[in-house]
């Protein structure tokens, strides 16, 4: 073997340690040089020279020398040694390479050799181009050479040798080893690859045979290119960083290594020495490190054919960036033209107006127009050469707003100005919504109309089933007649009566007949517009079908009526079908309404086979009483807000805990102690400008939760010495928990809907426990129902919405009629928020509402909202909450209903336990166990309240504007005033003069004022056919049919109806304040400038007082709490002392009385009296049953009257000398107030002189009768009176006007004795047995109206009946009392009973005038009166010459005055429960026996024709002064 020169390549301390076997710490850490050395071996040099000769040649061989790295230097060239063998060195420059060899080292020389030798397949490409086929992958590369010229130098195979050395070849080969065994590969191309890993070390280096050490054979990766090309040469010299061995390339197919270390033998032939045996982990290492060097990896670690792929990559990466650069400022000078375009763009925008700016670039960039032909269409439409046409749906929808809002002319403005599509566009491309009118009565064609071309035109698209809500209420409308040309036909007057005339004009006597019938009271102008509209559930869009002038005189028949064609008209049409099934049918509140919906929609019980039944019927205290097809009855939530705080603000309150009263006055003193609150913000947030605003109501029912709240430190306080303030911040929380439940579910935007539910059900369950106790005084009874049936509506509406698609949502905003008031404000924004319309305009406003509606809802942002029927502010900002603000889970499908139901009521429970109420009132299991017994029935025996006629008005419903004196709490004890001082105050005529009378013009004189003809001057037309008839002119827009001939002129029939039926036409203002209900209520009777609370000497609202009251035939002191201050009939919060003592004083207080425990008498210690914390109560008949309940009395007694003291704290529980089960009122507290005996006879000394000082009669101080006679009047621990004044005692005793209230014959306490007996009158006479059993029966002949007994020569009656005035009557009856006559003999639905005392006129006929005169002057007399239920038998046994109807059938019949004296009302008959079947009979000139008192007062039907109002302003003369009645509260 030749000697081989062996380059040693050393390592330094950095360099790569030997036992380390991390390939990536060997790229990383070492340190390579970047140059080569040549190191002398320790052998001779001519054999060092030519080895490095042949690894040099190798080298310039098989690499090009421009492909060699910059940094290689030749070792030694062929000058540096002397070959010692001429033959050797002969064959080794002309050495020979096989085709595997030439394949390995992939040159293109070797290559080029290969073609030669037919080793290469080779072609022409389509392009006329070489492809040669690589021998790896089986590819053909394209060498670029056109086919012409012929393969014969190596660099036309430099593609394929870089072809080759790439990764996309490898790859592929890599893929076809795959794909196909290593046998069928082809035997005549050798393969490059091997499929030997780096980590064989066994199989990549073998030992060459021989006894001297040989070093190792490298065994190269077939699938690597030439180790020659991938060995670091950086790495191949002496020094720190080089490899620890020598490279022996001679033979480049089996390059050899050996260590530098090598001892040049070896024990066992053929086998490497220790140290070069070393060498193969480093050779393990290169392979490693040459398959897939990193990008990070040093270039010394690198090959040859890397630093080739390198410098390839930058120099594709340096054309890349030139081709880049040039693209690059090709764009920048397009970038920079295209500014200069944007440039001038902006210049034209900036400096022209131009039309339809919007439009013109739309169209242009939906043509593909540059910036440059934008600009020049610019200026095109600047000189008026283009204008661009099509208008989108956008500028459809602002053309629609500015039409509906602002007009005609508005639109044609804008259109001119601004480009807006004009009206002509929006007519021909956009539909505006119609309402057919009603004319004449409400017709099924009418709905049918209305439903087909509103609703369901508008919905072809949408096919989802959604649950229908009806909705209907009233709107404000002009009193006067239009005329409807398109109907030639006039409109406007009531649907209910306009049935009784011709609707078209067809001559000038029409009018005067329609005009007639309106001054007659046969028919009537609307007052209102009565709208019916459609919503669906999950929607917020409304459709109107129905708009009808209302003249407000339908009673609950017509309504129901009314409601129930809507819906059976709704299902005829098919829109059940198609759109959904009709759900609710809600109301704001009207009585009639109510009363309808009532009758319709809560008659038949929840069937067991309706799929609702499984839900709600585990439910226990849910009314589930439907209506058909299971609709329900629904009122709007934010009504009830306003009543709800109409209530609270009233004077006369709101009763809660065991009896104490919360008011406006009340809630002035506590809501200042809020950070947010002053004096000034509480009384605007207390008294309104106007109740009916709808943020204001939700701001103080929110301040009222967030006072309650703040609190918790005084009510936990048991021993606080402030007893007044922790009673009265119990029963505030107590509200609080009421207001929060009802409210919290409509504006919490957090809730999910089973919590929206939990306060809904705590709602219904606290106001049913409430209401139990205390009744109306708690809340009015339309309110309560109302509450309650919204709650209801709410459940049944969740869990039908369950049936149908349980995946939708369900928001609590659609329920209510809030979408109609809505419209309505819509439609009031029409013509600058004049409210004030004619039905044609209405008509008009509401279609346009409906489309301004639609606008708005497709773009929100346009839409401003609305302040007043906003919900206020909450913590989200927002100004109206919708189903899209909602972020709680309101799936229905979510909400189990039953739970939720419950959850609600353990909440009321937790609440009411910690109140002053009984607990048998909330024991909800046991009082819903009763079938009769719900939330809209709390008092069982199958009872709705509000329903019935007899039922109080509604105090939460603010009344009509007139000025009003405050009123007081139902059922209020007066002590009253002298009547000699009260006479005195009397008012001066408002007016000195008489007003001058406008002369009333006829219409021809009206028609000669016109200034200008209503016909136009147009053409001739030849219309009428008699030559007598002046000819009617035509023009556009003239149509025949709406003139009407008049003395030879023809007038438009509109100038007929303006000048001829609305003649006494007055406009109605515009100032909404001026016409809703219960503006001046709250406000015009309440002084908010009385001073602050916080002033000296001043008497509050709260304040604790003396007065003396009666019961029986006692006259002694009362503690009461104020609730209500007045002056001058004006409401107070406070009032200073003087004042309120003055002796001529008009100041009242009104008050609760205090019931009052006293102490064990004890020597060394005074009597004294405590508070227990409650009321003293009376019975109070429940109206519509035989039942009564406890109410706390009320008294209301004039200043003068009030001695105001300031009691003392003490502790019960540190006291011996009361018993502490006395105190349970106080509901855990330990504190209370006592006042001394000495004090309390004081005080009732000194008002007992007052009392005499102003002649203050004994029958006028209020007397009260408790329902415990041991409460009142105050007694000591031995039962007798604690406090009276004896010389009152001792006159109210001798007087006779006692006034007795517990009947003789059943013994029942009533508070109308002569209405009562004239009841068991009424049964004895018609043998109708009494409910219950009485003491003595009723007297067989002739019975005293008062106490029901004959034959007591006291109970004789005499009458004097004046020719002016009224009759005067006197008995000596003990049991009489008095009563206006006048009311009393017409009766009324509260007190239907007319028997009064009678002259009879057939024993006191009345004389015929003297001959002369025309009237008969007779003297006025005292005569034996008849009372009217015994006028029958008087007849038949002192007149028998007469007959009388049902008794007597012969004889002459009675005169009609007599009758009328006789003859009964149907309401006096049913109120004494009198069975029909012995109803009296009716004489033969009656035409049916109808009550003279209806049942439901008749509201004005219409303005009164001037000929019938009064020409001067009438006197107006205040009633003398009223001392204060006494109730019960």
């Amino acid at each position: 073997m030749i000697g081989l020169e062996w380059h040693a390549h050393s390592f330094g301390s950095s360099s790569f340690d030997d036992s380390d076997s991390d390939n990536d710490s060997y790229q990383t850490d070492l340190d390579f040089r970047s140059h080569l050395h040549r190191y002398p071996s320790n052998e001779s040099s001519d054999s060092s020279g030519q080895a490095q000769y042949h690894l040099d040649a190798f080298l310039e061989s098989v690499v090009a020398r421009e492909d060699l790295p910059d940094a290689y230097e030749l070792s030694v060239t062929p000058d540096d040694f002397v070959p010692s063998d001429p033959e050797s060195e002969s064959s080794d420059q002309h050495t020979e390479y096989d085709d595997e060899e030439l394949l390995i080292l992939n040159t293109p020389d070797a290559l080029y050799q290969l073609f030669l030798n037919d080793k290469l397949q080779v072609r022409i490409s389509a392009s006329k181009r070489w492809e040669l086929l690589c021998p790896d992958c089986a590819q053909w590369c394209q060498t670029g050479i056109h086919s012409g010229i012929d393969l014969w130098i190596s660099g036309q195979f430099v593609s394929l040798s870089n072809h080759r050395g790439s990764r996309k070849c490898h790859q592929m080969a890599a893929k076809n080893k795959l794909s196909a065994p290593r046998n069928a590969r082809n035997d005549n191309v050798p393969s490059t690859r091997s499929s030997v890993t780096s980590n064989d070390t066994s199989a990549l280096l073998a030992p060459p045979a021989g006894r001297d050490c040989a070093g190792l054979t490298v065994v190269w990766p077939d699938d690597l290119r030439p180790f020659a090309m991938l060995f670091p040469w950086e790495r191949y010299h002496e020094g720190p960083d080089s490899l620890p061995f020598l490279v022996d390339l001679r033979t480049p197919s089996r390059p050899q290594v050996r260590s530098k270390c090598c001892k040049s033998f070896t024990l066992q032939e053929g086998v490497p020495c220790h140290e070069c045996a070393e060498i193969a982990h480093h050779i393990t290492r290169l392979a490693d490190t040459a398959w897939n060097p990193k990008s990070h990896t040093n270039y010394r670690f690198l090959g040859l054919a890397h630093m080739q792929d390198l410098a390839k990559a930058y120099a594709d990466q340096t054309r890349q960036l030139k081709l880049q650069g040039l693209n690059d400022s090709r764009k920048y000078m397009t970038s920079l033209t295209q500014l200069d375009d944007y440039h001038r763009l902006l210049m034209a925008i900036s400096e022209q107006d131009i039309p339809r700016l919007r439009q013109i670039i739309n169209v242009a960039l939906h043509n593909g127009a540059s910036v440059r032909e934008i600009v020049n269409k610019l200026e095109d439409a600047l000189e008026g050469a283009y204008r661009p046409r099509g208008y989108g749906a956008d500028d459809l929808d602002i053309a629609t707003l500015v039409f509906r809002l602002g007009g005609r002319q508005l639109l044609f403005a804008l259109n001119q100005s601004l480009g807006l599509p004009s009206i002509r566009t929006l007519r021909t491309r956009c539909t505006f919504t119609t309402l057919t009118p009603t004319i004449g009565p409400i017709r099924n064609e009418q709905l049918d109309e209305n439903i087909r071309s509103v609703v369901l035109s508008s919905r072809t698209n949408i096919t989802i089933l959604r649950g229908v809500s009806l909705m209907v209420d009233e709107i404000a409308l002009e009193e006067m007649v239009v005329h409807l040309g398109r109907y030639n036909k006039i409109a406007g007057l009531c649907w209910k009566h306009s049935h009784v005339v011709d609707h078209v004009l067809r001559t000038y006597e029409s009018a005067v007949t329609i005009a007639q019938k309106i001054q007659d009271g046969d028919v009537h102008l609307g007052k209102e517009l009565t709208v019916i509209g459609v919503a669906c559930f999950g929607e917020d869009e409304l459709y109107p079908i129905l708009a009808a002038p209302t003249c407000k005189t339908e009673d609950a028949r017509d309504m129901e009526g009314l409601l129930a064609r809507a819906i059976e008209r709704w299902n005829a049409t098919g829109a059940a079908s198609v759109i959904g099934p009709v759900w609710s049918f809600a109301t704001d509140g009207d009585a009639t309404q109510r009363a309808a919906g009532h009758r319709l929609f809560l008659k038949n019980p929840l069937s067991p086979d309706s799929e609702l039944y499984g839900i709600l019927g585990n439910m226990p205290g849910l009314n589930t009483m439907t209506g058909d097809a299971e609709v329900t009855l629904d009122f709007d939530f934010k009504h009830i807000f306003k009543r709800f705080c109409t209530l609270i603000r009233s004077p006369s309150g709101i009763i809660l805990n065991n009896g104490r009263i919360i008011n406006s006055m009340m809630l002035a003193r506590y809501l200042v102690w809020l950070p947010a609150y002053d004096e000034t913000s509480v009384i605007k947030l207390l008294h309104p400008d106007d109740p009916q605003d709808v943020p204001r109501a939700i701001e103080l029912m929110q301040a009222i939760v967030d006072f309650s709240k703040s609190q918790h430190a005084i009510l936990n306080d048991s021993f606080s010495s402030d007893v007044e303030t922790r009673a009265d911040l119990m029963s505030i929380t107590l509200l609080s928990h009421v207001i929060e439940s009802i409210l919290m579910p409509f504006i919490n935007t957090k809730l999910s809907l089973s919590e929206q539910v939990h306060h809904l059900s705590c709602y219904s369950h606290l106001a049913f426990t409430i209401f139990r106790v205390h009744r109306r005084s708690f809340m009015p009874f339309q309110l309560y129902y109302d509450t309650q049936t919204a709650v209801k509506n709410v459940v049944f509406n969740i869990a039908k919405q369950q049936v149908l698609d349980r995946n939708s949502p369900f928001f609590l905003g659609d329920c209510g009629d809030d979408r109609l008031e809505l419209m309505f404000g819509r439609s009031r924004m029409i013509g600058g928020h004049n409210s004030g319309c004619t039905y044609s305009q209405a008509l008009d406003r509401l279609g346009a509402a409906k489309d301004i509606d639609g606008v708005f809802k497709r773009h929100p942002e346009l839409d401003p909202g609305h302040q007043r029927l906003s919900l206020g502010k909450r913590i989200e900002d927002v100004d109206h909450i919708n189903r899209q603000m909602w972020r709680g889970d309101i799936i229905c499908g979510h909400c189990d209903l039953p739970s939720a139901w419950r959850r609600g009521r353990e909440i009321a429970l937790f609440i009411l336990t910690s109140s002053q109420i009984d607990p048998i009132n909330y024991s909800f299991a046991e009082l819903f166990h009763d079938p009769g017994t719900d939330i809209l029935r709390p008092l069982g025996m199958n009872k709705y309240f509000s329903i019935a006629e007899e039922d109080p008005d509604d105090s939460s419903c603010v009344p009509n504007p007139l000025p009003a004196p405050v009123s007081m709490p139902s059922q209020v004890l007066e002590t009253m005033m002298p009547d000699s001082e009260a006479g005195e105050i009397q008012v001066a005529d408002m007016s000195t003069e008489d007003d001058d009378e406008e002369p009333m013009l006829t219409f021809e004189e009206a028609l000669t004022a016109e200034c200008v003809s209503d016909v136009p001057g147009t053409p001739f037309h030849h219309f009428p056919t008699d030559p007598s008839i002046p000819a009617l002119v035509q023009g556009p827009g003239i149509r025949a049919d709406d003139y009407l001939l008049y003395k030879d002129r023809w007038i438009h029939k509109q100038t007929i109806c303006r000048l001829m039926i609305n003649k006494e036409f007055i406009s109605k203002s515009f100032n909404r304040l001026e016409r809703v209900r219960g503006y001046t209520k709250v406000n015009k009777r309440i002084d908010m400038c009385a001073g602050r609370i916080t002033d000296q000497n001043s008497f509050l609202v709260g304040d604790v007082f003396l007065t003396i009251l009666r019961s029986a035939r006692t006259i002694s002191i009362a503690i009461l709490r104020s609730i209500l201050v007045t002056l001058n009939d004006v409401s107070r919060s406070s009032i200073n002392t003087m004042s309120l003592k003055a002796c001529r004083t008009t100041a009242k207080v009104t008050g609760q009385l205090l019931a009052l425990v006293p102490t064990v008498p004890s020597p060394s210690s005074p009597l004294l009296f405590l508070w227990n914390g409650g009321y003293i109560k009376s019975r109070s008949a429940i109206p519509g049953t035989m039942e009564s309940t406890e109410r706390v009395v009320i008294v209301s007694v004039p200043g003068f009257l009030v001695e105001p003291i300031n009691p003392e704290p003490t502790y019960i529980r540190l006291r011996e000398d009361v018993n502490s089960d006395d105190f349970l009122e106080i509901q855990g507290g330990q504190s209370t107030w006592q006042v001394s005996h000495g004090s309390l006879q004081a005080a009732c000394e000194i008002l007992w002189m007052k009392a005499v000082e102003a002649k203050l009669p004994l029958k006028s101080i209020a007397c009260i009768t408790p329902s415990d006679a041991k409460a009142f009047p105050y007694q000591l621990f031995d039962g007798t009176p604690a406090v009276v004044s004896v010389e009152a005692c001792n006159l109210l005793a001798a007087s006779e006007g006692e006034r007795i209230t517990i009947c003789p014959l059943c013994e029942a306490k009533i508070p109308d004795m002569r209405s009562h007996i004239g009841q068991h009158i009424l049964r004895a006479l018609t043998n109708t047995p009494e409910s219950v059993s009485l003491k003595e029966p009723v007297g067989s002949v002739l019975p005293c109206g008062f106490c029901g007994r004959s034959g007591l020569p006291e109970c004789s009656i005499t009458i004097k009946v004046p020719a002016n005035g009224p009759p005067v009557w006197e008995t000596k009856c003990a049991y009489q009392h008095t009563f206006k006559y006048g009311f009393a003999e017409t009766g009324s639905k509260n007190k239907p009973c007319r028997n009064v005392p009678l002259k009879c006129l057939l024993c006191h006929p009345a004389l015929p005038p003297e001959p002369g005169k025309s009237i008969c002057r007779s003297p006025v007399v005292s005569v034996d009166a008849i009372w009217r239920y015994n006028m029958p038998n008087h007849i038949l046994n002192g007149h028998e010459e007469y007959s009388v109807p049902g008794h007597r059938a012969s004889g002459v019949p009675l005169p009609a005055a007599v009758w009328d004296s006789v003859k009964l009302t149907d309401l006096e008959q049913n109120a004494a429960r009198i069975p029909q079947a012995h109803w009296q009979v009716g004489h033969e000139g009656d035409k049916e026996n109808v009550s003279s008192s209806k049942s439901r007062t008749r509201k004005r039907p219409g303005l009164e024709s001037a000929a019938s109002l009064p020409s001067k302003r009438p006197r107006t003369v205040v009633q003398p002064l009223q001392p204060s009645r006494t109730l019960l509260a």
